[in-house]
């Protein structure tokens, strides 16, 4: 396991672990507070794990200065007749760039139809209402529930598209390996 694939790792299992803190918490504001971490640490480890993911398909032969840029989260140009990439970053929506994952390196296509897809999406608007308030957001413990049961659902799924075997913590589901 690499360094990126260790530390994909580690910020998932902090996500769970401050999603179990927020199920038996000492104040209410603790409780909020843990929910809020949660959150955010979860979707931080997909995008974590996608760009690490990202880093090993690309060095694969046979891929298109398109393919690498969204890889890659770089621009491309055209420079005397030839599509080459920048240095400049080009960043991609996360639902695209899974898409873009699923839909050009697995059989089974983009999943829209499962039922975590769905979750994926409404965890995303929570942690976009979060990260970038205009109201008061109140997180329930089942909204952070869903969305990280989503995220692990989700990476199962890619670990499957991309390498064929399951995600190494995915039968540990919500449950940490962590204790503090």
């Amino acid at each position: 396991m690499n360094s990126m694939d260790a530390f994909s790792s580690t910020l998932l299992e902090e996500g769970k672990r401050f999603l179990e803190k927020a199920a038996a918490p000492e104040t209410e504001v603790a409780a909020i507070a843990f929910r809020h971490s949660s959150l955010l640490l979860g979707f931080s480890a997909l995008e974590a794990h996608m760009n690490a993911i990202a880093d090993e398909l690309s060095i694969r032969p046979g891929l298109t200065i398109l393919d690498m840029s969204i890889l890659q989260e770089r621009e491309y140009s055209l420079d005397n007749g030839v599509f080459t990439l920048t240095n400049k970053l080009k960043m991609y929506r996360l639902e695209d760039r899974l898409s873009f994952l699923f839909g050009r390196f697995s059989t089974g296509g983009v999943p829209t139809g499962s039922s975590w897809w769905s979750d994926l999406k409404y965890g995303l608007d929570l942690r976009n209402r979060l990260v970038h308030p205009k109201t008061d957001l109140q997180l329930a413990q089942r909204d952070v529930e869903r969305a990280l049961e989503a995220i692990v659902e989700c990476l199962n799924a890619l670990y499957f598209a991309v390498f064929g075997r399951a995600h190494p913590s995915y039968n540990r589901r919500l449950d940490s390996a962590l204790h503090f």
